[in-house]
């Protein structure tokens, strides 16, 4: 692979038996590098509202299994923060996740 870019991703806090915080715990972020970032489309939504949608992909080429990023992970990717959409599909040339980022 040639380049690619640092990503972050954050693990949401500990939850207890009926969903809420565990006091104390936080969020950890984990640095991964080397991931293709392929921004797709977005979708403004005007409906009595200024939101916009927006669905991206990261690529990571490797051993397949190599990430342990969890569909309730964010990640965080050129200073904007998305939520994972969907399970992480890993292969044996790689890993791609899709993301999207709701704003508004």
């Amino acid at each position: 692979m040639i380049g690619g870019e640092d990503i972050i991703v954050v693990r949401p806090a500990p939850l207890d038996k009926f969903g809420d915080p565990i006091p104390g715990g936080e969020p950890v972020e984990t640095t991964s590098s080397g991931w293709l970032f392929a921004p797709g489309g977005s979708t403004e939504l005007v409906d009595g509202q200024n939101s916009v949608d927006w669905d991206v992909q990261l690529y990571r080429t490797g051993p397949a299994g190599a990430e342990d990023i969890r569909p309730q992970d964010q990640i965080r990717v050129r200073d904007e923060l998305f939520e994972v959409v969907g399970r992480p599909a890993v292969w044996r040339l790689g890993t791609v996740i899709n993301l999207r980022r709701f704003t508004g």
